[in-house]
């Protein structure tokens, strides 16, 4: 793929709510070494790897994707200015789609996988 962010790799994942209806969590793994505003940022916070996460039908996700930063320690999530993080119920979908999605993804980005995905420790921006 060749975008201005450099996603590398995308995955989707359509999830049940509890309600029944339907929601699809999107997966983008982006380029770290990329000379844009994320892959800068993601840099400064340690990543070993980076990319954005969409959401499509949750009524209580954020409105704007969401940027994932993974680094040796754990993951983080930055959520865009105005925008509201997701809700404890929501993460826990998001830990276990992106362990998937790290599997997944397992030929582009070998040993991501087995990366902790435990929260890293809050850091100012």
């Amino acid at each position: 793929m060749n975008d201005d962010i450099g996603r590398l790799a995308m995955r989707e994942y359509e999830v049940a709510l509890p309600d029944g209806t339907q929601a699809k969590l999107a997966f983008a793994l982006c380029d770290l070494a990329r000379e844009n505003a994320l892959a800068r940022h993601a840099r400064k916070r340690g990543a070993v790897a980076f990319g954005l996460l969409g959401f499509e039908g949750f009524s209580a996700a954020p409105a704007h994707p969401v940027l994932w930063v993974q680094t040796r320690a754990g993951m983080e999530m930055t959520v865009s200015d105005g925008d509201h993080p997701p809700g404890l119920e929501l993460q826990r979908l998001i830990a276990r789609h992106v362990a998937l999605f790290f599997d997944d993804i397992s030929d582009v980005a070998p040993g991501l996988a087995a990366l902790p995905l435990s929260a890293g420790e809050e850091r100012p921006n």
